[in-house]
């Protein structure tokens, strides 16, 4: 992709301000301020934070590619997971907040289900946020290596190396600080590009609204009812208290702080996605039928922005990827050292801020490796939905309304839904069954049989020292 140097320089002044907030945001003292901010953090920080980190690529240039192909099917499809952010604001994330003694998901297993449980939800939340952080920076990477040419390998390290020295320097107050900078991006030039792109397109409003239906009524007509149920639960479900939304939940000022924030991200994501899904539409007004669908967002905004303003764009998409990666890789550090390092070792407070920090760097290394093998943004957010929900999302909502939910009944439950999600994907999704209704059916099957058998645990108030 040939560049205007005023569009090289906006992409380039966006790393340097990157640089700027992390040198203002890098003084982290304790674990806690870390990984949760020493829970301080308001409702409108947590609402901006949580919604950067939800627009990653595939809730922005995922949604356009797919409307180009299939019209507003996939809107439609993907909507639901603002119902699922919706309810844990309205359901969890308060009961989440309530926790001013845990820093992870795991903290609160703990509580209920006892060291074994702690632990396997740490390997979870670890594999899952490096996953997420892979197909992110595997995104950026592609994204960068058109600007500038360079080897994806170089592009690589670039963005994910850049989002790692972030989150190494300040946890999670620089991450909530860049991503509300990010969150202000978003959610201007984006949309302002897509009404550029309504008053350039060579369609007219009511020629772009018959091609959207006939995109629509087609894709409909191509996938089976199982098919669209599968990815509509799959976004509905899969990302159920995340590590990441989480950590949001456990970082809030308060309890109503957590709720109105979760509130708030759930009506943005309903209006974001209907933004990027009619980009992908109007994109048919200004490129060529033959354009491929991964390169719909980039060439309509270079088609319809002036030189200059194609750069920040450029830099908000960069911004997209890297808002949902320092996110992913907060929590992943987190994870580690609290859900799975003081498991075995109690290493203290000023030791685990140092682990969680060399965590950072060593687990963006792995995201780095690991982004060479991903799959395409959708495809990759799916599957790791099929291994999260089905393994947690039952004894984790247990964990925070049942008072005596039994040690058994937590971990059988995780490996339970996770072997039965696991085996129904390698079966390839018999009769189109999707792998995540049978793995939360047999998770709930499990932790029922675990709460019968079981020997019951004494709930403690507080969580596992550091």
């Amino acid at each position: 992709m040939s560049l205007h140097p005023l569009d090289l320089a906006a992409v380039a002044g966006y790393f340097v301000l990157m640089g700027v907030l992390g040198y203002f945001t890098r003084r982290t003292r304790t674990f806690s301020e870390f990984a949760t901010g020493k829970h301080s953090v308001p409702a409108v920080m947590v609402f901006a934070s949580l919604a950067a980190t939800i627009v990653g690529p595939g809730f922005s240039v995922g949604v356009s590619s797919k409307s180009w192909d299939q019209g507003f099917l996939f809107y439609f499809l993907a909507v639901t997971f603002s119902i699922q952010i919706l309810i844990t604001g309205l359901l969890f994330a308060p009961r989440l907040a309530q926790h001013r003694d845990c820093n992870t998901l795991g903290d609160v297993m703990r509580k209920r289900y006892g060291a074994f449980s702690h632990l396997l939800t740490g390997i979870l939340s670890v594999g899952l946020c490096v996953g997420f952080t892979a197909i992110m920076g595997k995104v950026g990477g592609s994204m960068l290596h058109m600007i500038t040419g360079w080897p994806l390998m170089y592009c690589l390290i670039a963005v994910t190396g850049t989002t790692a020295l972030l989150t190494f320097a300040g946890g999670l107050r620089a991450t909530i600080a860049t991503e509300g900078m990010q969150f202000s991006m978003i959610a201007i030039v984006i949309p302002i590009t897509l009404l550029l792109g309504v008053g350039q397109s060579s369609l007219s409003m009511a020629e772009l609204s018959d091609k959207a239906s006939e995109l629509t009524s087609a894709s409909f007509k191509g996938m089976t009812a199982w098919q669209m149920f599968g990815i509509a639960i799959s976004f509905m479900l899969g990302e159920v208290l995340i590590p990441p939304y989480a950590n949001r939940a456990l970082s809030a000022k308060t309890q109503a702080a957590s709720k109105s924030g979760f509130l708030m991200a759930g009506v943005f994501v309903v209006v974001w996605l209907a933004i990027v899904a009619a980009f992908g539409i109007v994109a048919h007004g200004i490129l060529p039928a033959d354009t491929a669908p991964d390169d719909v967002f980039v060439k309509a905004g270079q088609a319809i922005l002036p030189v200059g303003v194609f750069g920040l764009l450029l830099a908000t998409i960069v911004a997209v990827v890297m808002s949902s990666q320092e996110a992913c890789l907060n929590a992943a550090a987190s994870s580690l050292v609290r859900d799975i390092i003081s498991i075995f070792i109690h290493p203290g407070e000023k030791w685990s801020l140092l682990l969680a920090k060399g965590g950072t760097l060593v687990l963006a290394a792995l995201a780095i490796f690991v982004a060479q093998f991903a799959p395409s943004i959708i495809d990759g957010l799916l599957f790791l939905y099929a291994i999260w929900a089905p393994c947690m999302i039952v004894p984790l909502i247990a964990a925070l309304y049942l008072d005596k939910a039994k040690p058994l009944a937590g971990w059988l439950s995780i490996l339970g839904g996770g072997a039965a999600s696991w085996a129904w994907q390698a079966a390839k999704e018999p009769g189109a069954v999707p792998a995540i209704l049978i793995g939360i059916a047999a998770s709930l099957v499990c932790f029922g049989i675990g709460q019968l058998l079981g020997r019951s645990k004494v709930t403690t108030t507080e969580s596992q020292p550091i």
